[in-house]
């Protein structure tokens, strides 16, 4: 007899004997799939993104981010590389460009000599606020028009799971 033990991930219970039911080809089949799907979207997505506004896509989502979830505030560029995914040294880069555009100013810290922050000027915000309907315009078209609203708040409640945030 097979007993169903049960575990918590992030918020949310597993079942176990699925997991165990699953054959690993099955299992890294979907998980490429899962992938594949998110790589095609998000290439799709920043390609036209750079076609229309001439950012590549760490410049994109740079500034989106600091247009977003910056809260308009200077954001400490170590903190602004961690939320693009990248290193503090190889984001140097991507802010060097952002600033010679005239798209971001750097700031240095009042409160700790080492640390320099990233705002938006307004030329940066005006092309990160374009950019950003270039994208959910194409996030409606390539995602919301074939999973549908009520697929799209699923997919995005199993990745919240699976990303760990509670947070949302």
């Amino acid at each position: 007899m097979t007993s169903v033990a049960r575990e918590s991930v992030s918020d949310g219970p597993v079942d176990r004997s699925a997991a165990e039911l699953c054959s690993s080809d099955d299992l890294a089949r979907a998980w490429k799939v899962v992938v594949r799907g998110y790589t095609h979207v998000t290439d799709l997505l920043t390609e036209q993104v750079e076609r229309e506004t001439g950012l590549p896509a760490p410049a994109f989502f740079a500034l989106v981010w600091l247009l977003r979830d910056g809260s308009g505030s200077a954001v400490p560029l170590s903190a602004l590389a961690r939320q693009v995914a990248f290193t503090s040294g190889g984001f140097t880069k991507v802010a060097d460009r952002l600033e010679q555009a005239g798209l971001i100013q750097r700031q240095p810290s009042v409160s700790d000599r080492r640390v320099t922050h990233a705002v938006l000027t307004e030329a940066g915000r005006a092309l990160a606020e374009r950019a950003f309907g270039i994208y959910c315009a194409g996030l409606r078209e390539l995602v919301v028009e074939r999973l549908g609203l009520d697929g799209l708040n699923v997919l995005a409640d199993h990745m919240q799971r699976l990303s760990g945030d509670t947070h949302g």
